[in-house]
């Protein structure tokens, strides 16, 4: 590991820490997100069993059942709590602490996460992704194994993560203002679980609006990379699908960078 990032390992382990030290707590999140994909998985089933279409949207049945539990795994995965983090260090004062830490700011929430997100991909890969492939085995016809969708899905995922992290990261610096999140927060959840095609494919919407929703980040969140696992976008498609994704990566994290120089001059430390 590069020199510049042994400094941030601790934080990694902290992460890790944190989240094994609250088991019930993790473990409850956990049930709490696979009860939500079980109750969306027999939604789909019932429409599917009422209509005579053999495909609706574009899927087809055993397609949406792989959707449903793809998108409940990615949506986990990608899934950052650093703007609540962000906000209630700020409406408690205990921001002054990490501030005083001669590394990067974000870079602690970052490697914290990291930490957080090895345990919860260790726990949900093996029987998610295990449960998955047996069913990709016995609908051959309709879902085949291909490991290279499988591959670019994984890259496809990280940098879903990264977009949402620094893109949380930009809307957790409005506390440096606003002085407190809570509102804006529930807002901005459902705003993306509607429109990150966690809740519906995006492929329901009129195509318009669904293109306008992949181009712009919302799509990149959990919509791009379950549509790469299924195998959804050729060649030209998957390759500006990840162009779009790698765009808004880079386009987040400097406009954090730059948030960042503007509000730290407006912090005012609450509390403690």
């Amino acid at each position: 590991m590069p020199r510049r990032f042994k400094k941030y390992t601790p934080f990694i382990s902290a992460g890790l820490k944190i989240s094994l030290s609250y088991r019930l707590d993790f473990i409850c999140y956990r049930l709490g997100d696979i009860l939500e994909a079980v109750v969306t998985y027999f939604l789909w089933i019932s429409i599917f069993n009422s209509s005579n279409a053999v495909t609706i949207g574009g899927f087809s049945i055993q397609q949406m059942k792989l959707y449903v539990f793809l998108s409940f795994f990615v949506s986990v995965i990608t899934k950052t709590g650093v703007s609540d983090n962000i906000g209630e260090e700020v409406k408690d004062g205990s921001i002054s602490m990490r501030l005083l830490k001669p590394i990067n700011f974000v870079d602690t929430y970052l490697f914290s996460e990291i930490g957080i997100k090895l345990l919860q991909i260790i726990m949900l890969a093996v029987p998610i992704f295990g449960g998955i492939l047996i069913f990709q085995s016995m609908n051959p016809s309709s879902v085949p194994v291909n490991f290279l969708n499988i591959l670019f899905f994984a890259f496809s995922a990280i940098l879903s993560y990264f977009i949402n992290f620094y893109f949380n990261v930009c809307f957790g610096f409005t506390a440096f203002v606003s002085k407190n999140l809570w509102g804006a927060r529930v807002m901005k959840q459902a705003i993306i679980a509607f429109m990150s095609g966690s809740l519906i494919p995006l492929s329901f919407f009129p195509k318009i609006i669904a293109t306008v929703l992949q181009i712009f980040p919302f799509g990149s969140f959990v919509y791009t990379p379950v549509m790469i696992y299924l195998g959804k976008y050729q060649e030209l498609e998957l390759l500006e699908v990840l162009g779009i994704q790698l765009f808004w990566t880079l386009a987040f994290y400097l406009l954090s960078r730059f948030i960042w120089s503007v509000v730290i001059s407006k912090l005012t430390i609450q509390g403690g």
